[in-house]
């Protein structure tokens, strides 16, 4: 069995385009999503302007998420990227 990485997070303000949650490889392990009560969709992505990976559409109920990505996590070979609508703040876990 191979050793993993140690996880890390970075935390992404509301109404972001493409903002860098790591600039490097890595694979998304899991986020906490502060959802506003409008709702709204979180994208992550793999690389600046590349492919969306994951994306979580929230009800218009206000809130928290907890996301767990099942097995070794996605993997973003290009660095991860998030955009949030507004009011909406993420906290992205990888390693």
């Amino acid at each position: 069995m191979s050793m993993q990485t140690d996880v890390k997070s970075t935390a992404i303000a509301a109404a972001q385009t493409n903002a860098a949650v790591f600039a490097g490889p890595a694979r998304i392990k899991g986020m906490v999503v502060s959802v506003p009560a409008a709702g709204g969709t979180l994208s992550l992505k793999n690389g600046s302007g590349g492919t969306t990976v994951f994306s979580f559409v929230a009800p218009a109920v206000a809130g928290s998420v907890n996301i767990v990505v099942p097995g070794e996590g996605i993997l973003c070979t290009s660095g991860i990227y998030a955009t949030t609508p507004a009011d909406m703040t993420v906290t992205v876990f990888y390693g």
